[in-house]
């Protein structure tokens, strides 16, 4: 066994000679010049045991106890790791898609005023679409409670730094967040009230939700951060640059992220 360490070397050599009996010295040297049991200076008992296959079951019962284990354990962690690491960068992909859709500004804009049909009266007036307006706040109130959740198992300190960043931004937010239907749990996770919200106030609702600089902007710019801290250590090269749209990595784009 002293020569399984040296495998590099012993592989090189059963490449190049004829020689097999080294593999097995202690044993060969009382052996090595009996008449039956040597044919041109290859012991053919000792070749024997390496053709039926011996010495490779020596090899592989060595890294089977060393190596292959050790080998083993740190894949599966590694497997666990990057599985762990994708279902944060979904988790912020989803609350990044989804403070986008309230974000968006013009004709596509949830808070564009449209005609509202009186159902008493039949007259129509501009107002706003609650319900797609709900539709879209709890989407992201959804994806919202799901980063925080996936968040929890990362070890790297620039995504729980974005997280706390974005817990504390929302819980400067309370009690108006409250004042339109939204509630912050013990867990630091949302839970939205449909009626209520939808006999809010809608101007405090756009307070909250419209535009980069109220509550969703910044719970989008901490989402874009948490994405691309991932997605580098994941080794891609696709990114959330500073206004929230996914582009591929520049020096320009690398700096307008810090931004």
């Amino acid at each position: 066994m002293a020569n399984v360490n040296g495998l590099g070397s012993t592989w090189g050599r059963l490449a190049t000679s004829n020689d097999y009996s080294y593999l097995f010295n202690s044993m060969s040297s009382n052996k090595s010049n009996s008449g039956t049991n040597n044919l041109l200076g290859i012991d053919l008992a000792e070749y024997s045991s390496i053709t039926r296959g011996s010495y490779n079951k020596l090899v592989k019962a060595y890294y089977d106890k060393f190596g292959d284990n050790k080998n083993t354990s740190s894949a599966t962690g590694d497997k666990s790791e990057t599985v762990a690491k994708t279902t944060l960068k979904g988790s912020a992909n989803d609350l990044n898609k989804a403070t986008s859709a309230l974000l968006t500004n013009g004709k596509d804009s949830v808070f564009k005023k449209v005609d509202i049909k009186d159902e008493e009266t039949g007259e129509t007036t501009k107002g706003y679409d609650k319900d797609k307006i709900y539709d879209a706040v709890n989407s992201m109130v959804e994806a919202y409670n799901g980063l925080v959740g996936s968040s929890t198992s990362s070890n790297s300190n620039a995504v729980l730094r974005q997280t706390l960043h974005m817990i504390n931004s929302t819980a400067s937010n309370g009690e108006m967040l409250a004042e339109v239907g939204i509630k912050i749990g013990a867990d630091n996770k949302l839970s939205v009230d449909e009626d209520a919200f939808k006999n809010a106030d809608m101007n405090k609702v756009k307070t909250l939700f419209a535009g980069t600089a109220s509550w969703a902007g910044k719970v989008q710019s901490a989402a874009s951060n948490i994405y691309n801290n991932v997605n580098n250590s994941l080794g891609n090269s696709n990114f959330y640059t500073a206004n929230g749209s996914l582009g591929n990595y520049s020096t320009g784009n690398i700096l307008d992220s810090m931004l």
